[in-house]
């Protein structure tokens, strides 16, 4: 996985601090990390343009809730948050057919409170 730097970057990575000059390239786990955490790259390989549509693809946690998306995505909108952990158990409970597993997550999210 290859990307560039579209703009000067200084992040913190594997235990140290990374600089990137604009037109640098990174790859492997460089790459991966600023594709994920969102920094200004190109990608320049099919690996990293595949994750980069995945990642535009992904819901963003503040886009509000979306019931219909998969498990996964709700339990990442919901994080650690009880108040949305609630809203979604409503919202799950509330569809035809609710998904088991889900909504026990959800409880005991819900219920957490903090502790």
């Amino acid at each position: 996985m290859r990307v560039k730097a579209l703009e000067a970057l200084s992040l913190y990575y594997n235990y140290g601090i990374r600089s990137l000059a604009p037109g640098e390239e990174a790859k492997g786990g460089l790459a991966l990390h600023l594709l994920a955490t969102g920094a200004n790259v190109e990608p320049l390989d099919d690996d990293a343009r595949a994750f980069g549509r995945a990642a535009v693809d992904k819901p963003h946690p503040d886009a509000g809730l979306d019931i219909e998306a998969t498990a996964a995505d709700v339990l990442d909108w919901v994080g650690e948050i009880p108040e949305r952990a609630a809203e979604a158990l409503e919202a799950e409970l509330a569809k035809d057919k609710p998904r088991s597993t889900l909504v026990k997550q959800l409880e005991k999210l819900a219920d957490s409170d903090g502790e």
